[in-house]
C-alpha cells in the first residue's frame, strides 16, 4: 500500500458536501474480466457517477456521465469509503511527488492493481492495493455495479422467467 496525500485526513460521521471519490483499476492481463479489467470511476460532489472501462482506463481518463447517484448509494459509497480510510490510518505513507508521476511507483512496475482518490473536507489521499485488498475490491464491485457492468466473469445470462 501507498499513500499520498496534502494532509491529514479526520473521517467525519457523516458524508461532507466535498466527498469525491476516484478509483482506477489497472490489469497488465488483457483478458482480466469482471471488476478485475481496467476501469476508470469518479464520484463527484454531485453525487454523479462517471465510468470508463477497457484500454485507455487511467489516472488522466476523465469518463462519460454514467448516472446520478441517489443519497442511500452515495451513503453506501460512504461507509466503504470511511471503513478503508480507518483501515489505512497509520500506515507508512510517501511523498506526494509520486502522484506527479502519474501514478504510485509500486503500480508504474506491476501495471497492476487499484488505486483509490479520496477528497473529502478540502483535503485529498491517494491509497494503491493489488487486486487482493478485500476492501478497494468491494469498492471497485459496488462501482461496477452501479455503472451496470457484470461482476461475475464468464456468467451466462438468465433467459429464464420466473
Amino acid at each position: 500500500m501507498i499513500g499520498c496525500r496534502s494532509g491529514p485526513i479526520e473521517i467525519p460521521d457523516h458524508r461532507p458536501g466535498d466527498f469525491r471519490l476516484g478509483v482506477v483499476v489497472m490489469n497488465s492481463d488483457d483478458n482480466a474480466e469482471g471488476t478485475h479489467r481496467d476501469a476508470r470511476y469518479l464520484i463527484d460532489t454531485a453525487s454523479v457517477l462517471r465510468s470508463s472501462f477497457g484500454s485507455g482506463s487511467s489516472l488522466e481518463t476523465y469518463p462519460g456521465f454514467t448516472r446520478r447517484l441517489d443519497h442511500n448509494q452515495m451513503d453506501a459509497i460512504w461507509l466503504m469509503t470511511t471503513n478503508l480510510l480507518e483501515s489505512q490510518a497509520g500506515r507508512s505513507e510517501m511523498g506526494s511527488e509520486i502522484m506527479r508521476a502519474g501514478q504510485p511507483q509500486s503500480m508504474i512496475e506491476s501495471d497492476s492493481g487499484i488505486i483509490i482518490e479520496v477528497h473529502l473536507n478540502s483535503t485529498d489521499q491517494v491509497f494503491s492495493f493489488d487486486h487482493q485488498n478485500q476492501q478497494a475490491a468491494a469498492i471497485v464491485d459496488a462501482l461496477a455495479q452501479l455503472s451496470w457492468i457484470d461482476t461475475v466473469p464468464n456468467r451466462v445470462p438468465d433467459t429464464q422467467s420466473p
